[in-house]
């Protein structure tokens, strides 16, 4: 049952609750035989899966259901499951542990409980840990959220797992039918390898799908002046999808960009400036949304993403920079498009 205590729209991780971080790849340990070929044991991947109900040091005053909360870089999930097997003495490859500790690697940036960031479903996690850092890449929690079983991209993640469970990471960028399942799954931009964060492939480039001068004054997307309401934007931690390695006209890239550039326009005042804030009035995080949605569908059709899946996702991040609704009013941009680019534009967009 859900406990439904929420902050910033995703609810809490707590003891009570029935959140899981599921199948988190790959957590690599060596498994037996050893042999003289491979005297430590077979390196093999496990998905490993950790349980809220394994809340461990959450807080003590404040309580969900009687039981304690999660709370950032001091509460943990006391175990994990899935790699048992891989129980050669050196175990995981990272830590020499299985069934090790689950951490949180993301959190609330503004609500707090005894002065402690809470962390909430879709928050990342690492899993198997001894201690920092732990065995297996970034995987997003989840709690009632997008890759639960029944949630908006359960499907979604069925199909990665199917195609990319059994590759090593070399692999996994190889495989078409796996990259096809992993555009379902968006990345942030520079993920932080510290923490395990996942990204996209070499030779791959990421692209935003809600365009970073929707949140950034005009020319200063390097900077951190952001428009109002929006200081807690990073460009570098927003979703993207994983593009092949091209310009903003060319290719997947440009596709893209054609597609989401002629959505931005068709809302935009023709005789007005290029940069325009809401632009004809229409130009808000809902419309941002459509024309990502509609770029991604007909840019990886093969990947065969549903809109509920990439809008989940696009709203975990975007909901905690400053975004209230689909009808929060962003930045709208005139920026260049080839003549091809209109006509792919205009075209997918009816």
């Amino acid at each position: 049952m859900s406990n439904e205590v929420y902050a910033n729209g995703m609810e809490l991780a707590c003891k009570a609750g029935q959140g899981k971080s599921i199948c988190a790849l790959p957590d690599v340990c060596f498994t037996p035989p050893q042999t003289p070929a491979t005297p430590p044991g077979v390196p093999i991947p496990y998905p490993n899966t950790g349980m809220a109900s394994d809340t461990t040091d959450g807080s003590k005053t404040v309580q969900i259901s009687g039981k304690e909360v999660m709370l950032k870089n001091k509460s943990y999930f006391k175990k994990s499951t899935g790699d048992e097997a891989g129980c050669a003495p050196k175990k995981g490859v990272v830590t020499s542990k299985n069934t090790g500790k689950v951490y949180f690697n993301a959190w609330s940036m503004d609500v707090k409980f005894e002065g402690e960031n809470v962390v909430r479903h879709l928050d990342i996690t690492t899993h198997n840990h001894a201690s920092v850092p732990g065995n297996t890449p970034t995987w997003p929690f989840i709690d009632q959220g997008a890759f639960a079983k029944g949630g908006p991209c359960s499907k979604e993640k069925k199909a990665e797992e199917d195609a990319c469970a059994h590759l090593d990471e070399d692999d996994k960028c190889k495989n078409k039918k796996c990259q096809q399942a992993r555009r379902c799954m968006l990345v942030p931009y520079s993920p932080e390898k510290s923490k395990g964060q996942g990204g996209c492939c070499p030779g791959q480039t990421p692209h935003h799908l809600i365009e970073v001068h929707c949140f950034t004054k005009v020319g200063e997307r390097e900077s951190a002046d952001r428009i109002r309401g929006f200081s807690k934007y990073d460009d570098n931690k927003a979703p993207c999808v994983c593009c092949d390695e091209s310009s903003r006209y060319e290719g997947d890239h440009g596709n893209m960009h054609a597609i989401q550039g002629m959505c931005e326009r068709n809302c935009m005042n023709p005789d007005g400036p290029r940069s325009q804030m809401g632009g004809d009035g229409s130009w808000d995080y809902g419309a941002a949304k459509k024309g990502a949605l509609a770029a991604h569908k007909e840019t990886f059709p093969k990947s065969n993403c549903r809109d509920q899946c990439l809008e989940a996702q696009l709203d975990a991040y975007h909901k905690q920079i400053g975004v209230k609704d689909d009808t929060t009013k962003l930045r709208a941009d005139r920026s260049p498009l080839t003549e091809e680019q209109k006509d792919i534009g205009a075209s997918a967009l009816g």
